[in-house]
């Protein structure tokens, strides 16, 4: 299956708001002007994107074009509802929708020019699943376990990539922790290509807090990564946040959430996986030296399970020369427009970095 992104969701949005704001030249006086609806729907529908994917600049601004349109048509929405005819339309509430109609029509090809690149999982032969666990903030190991109910606490999302040609399948099983600044879909092109030479992938985005819990709002899906690149941006010039100076504060800071996502992926790796060799691979502040990997899956596998799995072998992403976003994720083919206007790095859809990458990774397996 593919994974669904916050593409589509953002693209028909834009689609509600462009027939929205054209009908002005089609509706006709003895219609009732059941269009108008066509504005609070959008702006809930953008609400629900963002509580589901996260703020971002993206669906933060098409929000706010969502909110102009439903106050600059709320007195067609009222005459809607007292099913009376449309009359007609005002100089103001005109010169107002053909502004927005521009603005709707510059927001759809921006966003289909700066689309993100998705690999073709079928072409490639790879399967794509998703999973949600419940991993209380304060609990235990053994309080983790996946959530079965709408009402469980979903606070891990695991990505598992693979091969579904099982002749070409590897014995290696690949566990990724992403740094907090990206989140598994800022390297889904990397899992793909990996997955196509054979490997099992399985990654995770584990945050602390839900909606349920208010005491550090900004340890949310909603707010976390948007935060941090947020406070990246505006303390550093350009030069500087490509570089990522800050990787030892965000390796202090959430210190706790990479340490429950390695054992979270190390659990999951020995009831699902008992086969399977184990490599870890992390990103940037996610990464923790092989010391402290071997103290974490120690109280996760018996000490007669093999070596390979109860000491696997680490890699840092940014150590490698090809990756040119550390902290980040591949953002050339997964956030173009982030990419090009935060890093000046132009949309990539030859995704020559994640493949080279790919390949220098699988020699450091090797």
């Amino acid at each position: 299956m593919e994974i669904l992104t916050p593409f589509s969701g953002e693209v028909l949005v834009l689609a509600m708001l462009f027939v929205l704001n054209i009908r002005i030249f089609f509706t006709r006086r003895t219609r009732i002007d059941a269009l108008s609806l066509l504005a609070p729907f959008s702006l809930f529908v953008i609400i629900l994107e963002m509580l589901a994917w996260g703020l971002r600049f993206s669906n933060l601004a098409i929000f706010a074009l969502s909110l102009a349109c439903t106050i600059l048509n709320y007195r067609n929405m009222v005459r809607f509802s007292q099913q009376l005819f449309v009359d007609s339309y005002s100089i103001k509430f005109f010169v107002g929708s053909v502004i927005f109609l521009i603005i709707t029509v510059l927001a759809i090809l921006v966003t289909l020019y700066t689309r993100p690149v998705r690999l073709n999982t079928k072409r490639y032969g790879v399967e794509v699943s998703r999973k949600y666990y419940s991993y209380p903030t304060s609990g235990e190991l053994s309080e983790f376990k996946e959530a079965a109910e709408i009402s469980d606490h979903r606070n891990l999302t695991l990505y598992k990539f693979s091969n579904k040609n099982s002749a070409q399948e590897k014995d290696k099983l690949i566990l990724f922790v992403p740094d907090v600044e990206a989140e598994c879909l800022q390297y889904e092109p990397y899992f793909i290509l990996l997955a196509r030479k054979g490997y099992t992938v399985l990654a995770a985005d584990l945050y602390d807090y839900d909606f349920k819990n208010f005491s550090d709002f900004s340890g949310t899906k909603f707010l976390r990564r948007f935060l941090l690149v947020l406070k990246e941006f505006y303390a550093r010039d350009s030069s500087l946040f490509r570089e990522q100076r800050n990787i030892g504060a965000r390796a202090h800071r959430f210190y706790s959430v990479y340490e429950r996502t390695y054992k979270a992926l190390a659990k999951i790796a020995h009831d699902d996986f008992p086969e399977k060799d184990i490599y870890i691979i992390s990103d940037s502040s996610a990464f923790f030296p092989k010391k402290k990997i071997e103290s974490i899956f120690a109280g996760i596998f018996t000490s007669s399970e093999s070596g390979s799995r109860a000491a696997p072998d680490v890699l840092n992403l940014q150590k490698i020369p090809a990756y040119t976003t550390p902290g980040l994720g591949f953002i050339a083919q997964t956030s173009p427009l982030f990419s090009y206007i935060v890093l000046g790095k132009p949309r990539d859809k030859t995704c020559f970095e994640p493949s080279y990458c790919v390949t220098l990774t699988e020699q450091r397996i090797k």
